[in-house]
């Protein structure tokens, strides 16, 4: 691509990923309805996932439409789309959320957040240095908010 504009996807794409993208909040939505609620109406466990879920529905849709109003339109690039690469990489982000889900309970959360945050910012092309101090700075923040701030108590592992 020589005119500096991002490659515009299929349509197809991203009517299927819109579609997924609705689909699973809309399943995220309706889990948390489970969710137990606290009394005085103070902010349950279903909040936060319910909120996420109502705007993974609401952007998904956004995507739907999008894709089925612009399906006349050629695409800018005819090699627009996945690359090899482009695979890859979000089959190692797949694989990292996989890793914290597997190993967060045993490494605790701040020491399994801060390497899979690096590695993934490796993987997707940041110097070593940069990943290294952007997820030490992220965990931290994340540690924060959650712990300090909203209360929401986060694995302690081995090191807590």
């Amino acid at each position: 691509m020589t005119t500096g504009e991002p490659a515009s996807v299929p349509w197809r794409h991203d009517l299927v990923g819109g579609l997924l993208a609705a689909a699973l909040g809309a399943a995220v939505v309706l889990h948390v309805r489970t969710f137990p609620e606290l009394p005085d109406g103070q902010p349950g466990p279903a909040l936060f996932p319910g909120i996420v879920g109502s705007l993974l529905v609401l952007f998904g849709l956004v995507l739907v439409v999008s894709a089925v109003l612009g399906r006349g339109e050629p695409s800018a690039d005819p090699d627009a789309g996945v690359t090899a690469q482009g695979r890859l990489r979000a089959l190692a982000v797949l694989g990292l959320v996989v890793c914290y889900l597997l190993l967060a309970e045993t490494l605790g959360f701040i020491v399994t957040m801060g390497v899979l945050l690096f590695l993934l910012m490796w993987l997707l092309g940041a110097r070593p240095l940069v990943a290294a101090l952007a997820a030490a700075a992220t965990t931290g923040f994340i540690f924060l908010v959650f712990e300090e701030l909203l209360l929401v108590p986060l694995p302690e592992g081995l090191f807590g």
